[in-house]
């Protein structure tokens, strides 16, 4: 992935956790994912409302096992046609964690396919603050077992006037047949070490 902004900014400052994720569309390669697209249009048509910080997890299952420093949240959950996205985040304001599990529909098989619809889930994520983030390095490493290519960037997170380190992790992995994803972004002073830590506790349900 050479994108290198996956949270585009709003320049909104203050306000809920609510206000700080909002869920996006997907990618646009082949007839494969232009099914996600056309999806994703009808998520945000259908589902906007139902981003908010009490969301529970409903019908859907947690993917992965997992821990945030501090206290977390559920901030967003959909189970759909396959489709499965889980968010949840730190209770600071504006979340200095938040962690993204999906599990892609069957109709997205191909690798390049499903990065793009990630990708493209990434760049329509909206943040109360502006995450600016360079180019994309990989790290081998293991989770649920199986060996991973952890797709790893860095820069800085900007909420007002005040500017913090910023750090994100996205890999995907084969599980019981099913491909999931998960991305960690993080600020703060030791975002690298906050979003390693949380990478360390994910493990496959």
């Amino acid at each position: 992935m050479t994108q290198t902004d996956p949270a585009p900014t709003s320049s909104t400052s203050g306000g809920s956790t609510a206000k700080w994720v909002a869920v996006g569309c997907g990618g646009c390669l082949g007839l494969t994912v232009l099914a996600g697209l056309a999806l994703a249009f009808f998520i945000n048509r259908a589902l906007r409302f139902d981003v908010g910080t009490d969301q529970g997890l409903g019908d859907t299952e947690e993917l992965f096992t997992y821990t945030i420093p501090g206290e977390s949240q559920s901030i967003f959950n959909l189970g759909m046609f396959g489709l499965q996205i889980i968010q949840v985040a730190s209770t600071d304001s504006p979340p200095s964690v938040l962690l993204t599990m999906g599990q892609l529909p069957s109709y997205l098989q191909d690798r390049e396919a499903q990065q793009t619809f990630v990708e493209q889930f990434q760049a329509s994520v909206s943040t109360q603050g502006n995450y600016q983030l360079s180019e994309q390095g990989f790290e081998d490493r293991t989770l649920c077992g199986q060996p991973v290519s952890v797709g790893i960037q860095s820069g800085s997170f900007t909420d007002g006037s005040t500017t913090h380190e910023a750090a994100s992790l996205l890999t995907f992995v084969e599980y019981n047949n099913d491909a999931r994803f998960v991305w960690v972004l993080t600020h703060g002073d030791t975002p690298q070490a906050t979003a390693d830590q949380v990478f360390a506790t994910l493990d496959c349900r």
